[in-house]
């Protein structure tokens, strides 16, 4: 690459009416979403003012401009310069509310200046930088503002630039506009080298800077390709054959190659296309339909993963597809903070496209609600592209997080998430009213995630040992939308010490079920399957209907807490409950680039495998007082068929149910005794999971593993007696399934029984 950067050109296009007018049009529009997007806080300026030193720099104690390999790679503390820049930028062009008294004003316009030429003096000017930080390019040492990280210096810095140089426009001296377009282009510009990280939503944050500079100098050519490379980029993922970043079939965002990130990247994917296509809406730069169905599934996937807290009423993210930013407390304003979506200009996009998708999207998460469960969905969801099942009912929200052959666990970049290596070891987060796990992560024990079952202290938690695919294939779901089975069979991609097979039942009344079986661990850890963990909601908590104090329990029948309650199912020695709560102080720098400690009373409950031979079943009871509880567990039947290597299944009595997981490839079978037709059986012929409603005939199945291409299955009553009147005075009903639809590998497949 060459040492140093040419002074990028702008050519003025000759424009025709019809151009000139899309682009006064854009440009007007996208001024509009600058300064609704100003990170800043505008109360600041003043003392911004006062304090901007006569180079035109912030004192040190204010702005850390630590540079080259020295800086910190992640939230790059010296872009805050930028960032006071944008956000007085905004208030001298106008439109921040509130801050009228500095529109037009001479002394914040000569500040802004003396700020942005401070920064263009010290700008890098060898090129290597720009992506090769700290290499044979640009050795350490080099000269100007950069970073190891190649995003502060594509995407972080480029887009303040462009943002503030756009708000002053005509303003600016050529110096600066030729400086401004230098740091737009060149950032712009690593479009042409296809490095690695063109994918998912950065490609809309670089194309974001070319929309502004080409608004910037009215380039019709560039500003084409950038609304070319977008759309380009708003399309549904359907390689099945790579982890591939972006928009899934199934609704949910990867990136970085097999991580679910709804809640990081795929919000900022979202947000990008609320930039282009508000600006563009109505001009010959907006989506086509198949752009536009794209987001729709997106957004459509994105309900299903957003809460609500109602103590503060900030809608956030589940904190599992919010992946390594899980590690920033909410005041670091990251993907933890809450959902950062515009709603009133999801709204706008949805009525310019005549997409309900996106209206009621808006409108539903913008409703008064006093639990978790914003949105007004009830029902399960199976995200079968990212390993991930969500399930909504009355008051709460369940998720689970596991990880497959075809998915990644987590990740530890830029020493962001430094323990989080268990964070998809079928997770379960449980949300009723929004705050459970706010802000914990700096007290958590991150051996005791909720939802794992772990070998306790057994894997080295650090940065270095934390982002791995999964070992076993047969990992995922099957729903029909409105209950649903998640099966996961895990190995430590680590240390191969541990495995296990897990099933959860998510089924009607809201009920949840699940089972532990085949657990082998070639240490001497003790092994744990967590409860929960979670911030305190006391004063009470009840162990076999008793208060209690917390401690070990060997018999454990019973436990509630917060608002869940747990029913433990022959216990007979083969494990014991544990429970503790009292307060915990950490501090963030254990977990990430974050510092400042934290103290929160947090509860922690899991089950202690003794026999770990012995597999294990308990009841989970959301969103219920403690008498409910009690009242609840007495009118639930539940038959546990079988729990172990080969079979995972359950009848739901009350809802004449049958849920199953065949573990073998090659399939096998069950029986149970059902009240009408006496024993029955289920047999398949691979691996599966299914639901089958025995009243309605409906049966719904899916392939864990993906890798099926047909499935059959043979219910038959064994006493030769008829069996449902579907069956049309049968014994037995066959069915089979077409499993071949590569794009669908691992969705769910329903038909109806009836002959």
């Amino acid at each position: 690459m060459p040492t140093t950067s040419a002074h990028a050109s702008n050519p003025t296009q000759a424009l025709n009416s019809s151009a000139l007018q899309d682009i006064t049009i854009i440009h007007s529009r996208r001024l509009d979403t600058i300064i609704d997007s100003i990170t800043g806080d505008p109360s600041n300026i003043s003392t911004w003012l006062r304090d901007l030193q006569g180079d035109g720099k912030w004192p040190d104690s204010d702005v850390d401009y630590t540079a080259g390999c020295d800086g910190r790679k992640a939230s790059w503390p010296a872009a805050d310069h930028w960032v006071r820049i944008s956000t007085m930028a905004a208030a001298w062009h106008g439109g921040l509310q509130g801050y009228d008294q500095y529109v037009n004003s001479s002394t914040i316009f000569t500040a802004i200046g003396n700020a942005m030429n401070y920064w263009f003096n010290n700008d890098f000017t060898n090129v290597g930088c720009l992506v090769e930080g700290g290499t044979d390019s640009c050795p350490c040492g080099t000269p100007g503002f950069w970073n190891t990280n190649w995003y502060a210096n594509v995407i972080f810095i480029p887009s303040l630039v462009a943002e503030s140089c756009l708000l002053l426009n005509d303003t600016l001296t050529h110096t600066q506009l030729s400086n401004c377009s230098n740091i737009s282009l060149r950032a712009y510009g690593v479009f042409d080298h296809g490095y690695s990280f063109e994918a998912g939503a950065n490609i809309l944050d670089i194309a974001k800077t070319g929309l502004d500079q080409s608004l910037l100098v009215s380039n019709v050519s560039l500003l084409s390709d950038a609304y070319r490379r977008v759309h380009d980029t708003i399309v549904i993922q359907e390689n099945i054959s790579i982890a591939a970043d972006g928009i899934q079939l199934d609704g949910s965002f990867g990136q970085h190659l097999g991580l679910l990130y709804n809640g990081n990247y795929g919000k900022d994917f979202s947000n990008g296309v609320l930039v282009f296509e508000t600006a563009a809406a109505g001009t010959s730069f907006a989506a086509d339909i198949k752009a536009r169905a794209a987001l729709e599934t997106l957004v459509d996937g994105n309900r299903w993963m957003i809460n609500l807290n109602v103590e503060t009423q900030v809608l956030h993210w589940d904190l599992s597809p919010v992946g390594r930013f899980i590690s920033s407390p909410v005041a670091a304003g990251q993907a933890s903070s809450g959902i950062l979506t515009n709603l009133s200009k999801v709204e706008e996009l949805g009525e310019n496209w005549n997409s309900d998708v996106l209206v009621d999207f808006a409108r539903s998460l913008s409703s008064n609600i006093t639990h978790a469960n914003v949105g007004g969905i009830l029902g399960n969801r199976m995200f079968y592209k990212n390993d991930y099942m969500v399930t909504r009912g009355p008051g709460y929200v369940t998720s689970l997080k596991m990880y497959s052959t075809r998915t990644r666990n987590t990740e530890c970049t830029n020493s962001q998430n430094l323990l989080g290596f268990h964070l998809a070891d079928g997770v379960v987060y449980t949300y009723l009213q929004g705050n459970e796990y706010e802000d914990i992560a700096a007290v958590w024990d991150w051996n005791l995630i909720p939802g794992i079952t772990v070998d306790y202290n057994a894997t080295v938690l650090d940065c270095e040992h934390t982002k791995y695919i999964g070992k076993e294939a047969f990992v995922g779901g099957v729903s029909d939308g409105h209950v649903g089975v998640a099966a996961m069979h895990y190995a430590n991609p680590v240390t191969g010490t541990l495995s296990w097979q897990k099933t959860w039942f998510f089924l009607e009344h809201d009920v949840q079920y699940v089972m532990i079986a085949n657990i082998s661990s070639k240490t001497d850890a003790p092994v744990f399957s967590v409860l929960d963990q979670r911030r305190f909601s006391g004063p009470d908590v009840f162990v076999n209907d008793m208060r209690t104090s917390g401690g070990n329990f060997t018999d454990p029948d019973s436990l509630w807490h917060g608002d869940v309650g747990y029913e433990f199912r022959g216990v007979n020695g083969t494990y014991e409950l544990s429970l503790e709560w009292s307060n915990k102080t950490g501090d963030w720098s254990s977990t990430g680039i974050f510092s400042g400690q934290e103290t929160v009373e947090l509860f922690a409950a899991w089950l202690h495998h003794k026999d770990r031979s012995a597999p294990i079943s308990y009841t989970v009871y959301p969103a219920v007082d403690y008498g409910t509880f009690v009242l609840k567990r007495a009118y639930t039947h539940l038959t546990e068929i079988q729990n172990d290597a080969s079979v995972s299944a359950l009848l739901d009595e009350d809802h004449y149910t049958v849920f199953g997981v065949f573990w073998d490839a090659a399939g096998g079978s069950f029986t149970f005794t059902d009240e009408v037709y006496g024993s029955m059986k289920i047999e398949s012929s691979a691996h599966a999971v299914f639901i089958y409603c025995i009243d309605t005939g409906s049966i719904t199945v899916a392939d864990p593993s993906q890798s099926l291409s047909n499935l059959t299955l043979t219910i038959s009553v064994e006493d030769g007696l008829e069996g449902p009147c579907e069956w049309g005075g049968e014994n037995s009903v066959t069915a089979h399934f077409d499993m071949t639809s590569s794009v669908l590998a691992g969705s769910s497949v329903s038909q109806n029984l009836n002959y």
